[in-house]
């Protein structure tokens, strides 16, 4: 079978409510997802028995710790497939462990590629669940739709219909954040609790580009920003450079000011001081 190539689109959180910690360690959220058009690329080539993975990033470990090749053992130990193997080549324009879903959107497509190569035609809700236990953020990403609204570790999702598109200027500071250390040091009794909690598909089909500045809110930006004050200057400067609408990403450190349209957002990113190491991207919705 000849290789399949699939491109593995970022997201961004409009929205990040925490609402407590679960027993099981992990927190449940009210998210608001948004895919966009900054994209990695994953090629799969079928090779005999054994799981390879290759990546143009450093950053990124190309063994059992990837989900990439989690995804791919977990097919293989699932459906008893010993024989077929893989090799899987990544390459990354989505900034590792930047709060943008780089890995977990890999793992997703890794496993729609996968099923396609291997033959396994499962069914959606296979790979959904398959994605669900590797990641809480894989699910969106199996999930056909550019905006959803996601609970309990975010895999409990409701898409959004197709709505307005947006323009968006992100900025990452070029070092990386865990999710575990954004929420160790989050304190949820000082989490400022904002007025628009209730989050419905309805008024998201209908969001226009002057109504993201009353829904944009992250429980996890202040926290991180006490952690590291160049998301405080990246926001400083995105918001100098004529975007007024800027949050920090799900648990950071990118930084997106939403723009009214491309060229705005280009504008923006051209009046930009960008720091060392800092990186600048032009994105877009992507439904």
């Amino acid at each position: 079978m000849p290789a399949i190539t699939l491109k593995s689109p970022a997201k961004i959180n409009l929205y990040l409510k925490v609402l407590g910690k679960r027993p099981d360690g992990y927190h449940d959220i009210e998210t608001v997802f948004e895919r966009i058009d900054l994209c990695d690329e994953l090629t799969f080539s079928p090779i005999p028995d054994r799981i390879v993975v290759k990546c143009d990033n450093p950053q990124v470990p190309c063994d059992q710790r990837n989900l990439v090749y989690k995804a791919a053992q977990m097919l293989k130990d699932r459906y008893a497939i010993p024989s077929l193997g893989v090799e899987i080549i990544l390459k990354k324009n989505i900034p590792v462990a930047a709060g943008l879903g780089g890995a977990s959107s890999n793992c997703a497509y890794a496993l729609r590629g996968l099923s396609e190569l291997w033959g396994l035609k499962l069914e959606k809700h296979e790979i959904f669940d398959i994605g669900s236990e590797i990641g809480a953020d894989v699910a969106f990403f199996l999930l056909d739709s550019g905006r959803a609204i996601g609970r309990g570790r975010g895999e409990i999702l409701e898409a959004v219909p197709k709505g307005e598109s947006f323009r968006y200027l992100l900025v990452n500071p070029g070092f990386p954040v865990l999710a575990k250390d954004a929420y160790k040091s989050l304190n949820l009794g000082l989490t400022p609790i904002p007025s628009h909690s209730k989050i419905n598909p309805a008024s998201l089909e209908a969001i226009m580009f002057n109504g993201l500045k009353g829904l944009v809110f992250n429980s996890l930006e202040d926290p991180v920003v006490r952690m590291h004050k160049a998301i405080s200057e990246i926001k400083s400067e995105i918001t100098r450079s004529g975007l007024s609408v800027v949050m920090m990403s799900g648990s950071g450190p990118t930084v997106f000011g939403a723009a009214s349209s491309m060229k705005e957002a280009l504008d923006a990113k051209e009046r930009l001081a960008l720091k060392e190491g800092w990186q600048a991207f032009i994105a877009s919705t992507l439904w």
